[in-house]
């Protein structure tokens, strides 16, 4: 017995899907976007605030790193 539907999805439209290739580049990117917009929404004052902020030169130095390779 086949199962065409788990969990509300077509079974055979997922099994049709490739996996999408994500590189360091991608994560790195993404990881700041996220940040920089959670820096507009965060107190600066505060610890979380600070945290992101120190966070985001971080991530912008590994991504000069990793794309200057």
């Amino acid at each position: 017995m086949t199962v065409n539907n788990i969990h509300g999805f077509n079974a055979e439209s997922v099994r049709e899907l490739k996996p999408k290739k994500f590189t360091a580049v991608n994560y790195l990117r993404n990881q700041l976007i996220f940040l920089e917009r959670l820096r507009t929404e965060l107190d600066p004052d505060t610890k979380a605030g600070t945290m992101v902020n120190m966070q985001i030169p971080n991530i912008d130095m590994a991504l000069d790193e990793v794309t200057n390779e």
